[in-house]
């Protein structure tokens, strides 16, 4: 029985080489995201308004491929927008425990 592998769009890399996740894998789980067809203004709040931060998390929250998307902001450092529910200052927080 073939050993499983683990899904490229999940995997973290703390080696600092570079991204886990490929471009193509990045193009397959982003064609399933419940915010494929929205504007990006939802998801790249002024930071004075939370109240789309807050919408943006919420269509998150429903989301297929939250996971997949979270973790490519973590991987790769997305300083800017809402990514799998996560804000900046949020992938900060996660950051600093990886």
């Amino acid at each position: 029985m073939p050993a499983a592998q683990a899904d490229p769009a999940l995997v973290v890399r703390r080696d600092g080489a570079g991204p886990a996740t490929s471009s193509e894998s990045f193009r397959s789980w982003r064609r399933e995201a419940s915010c494929r067809a929205m504007g990006c203004e939802v998801f790249f709040p002024p930071e004075d308004e939370p109240g789309r931060e807050r919408a943006a998390k919420a269509i998150c929250a429903g989301c297929p491929v939250r996971l997949p998307c979270a973790v490519h902001a973590l991987v790769n450092r997305e300083a800017h927008g809402v990514w799998g529910g996560l804000s900046p200052a949020d992938r900060e927080r996660l950051s600093s425990h990886l």
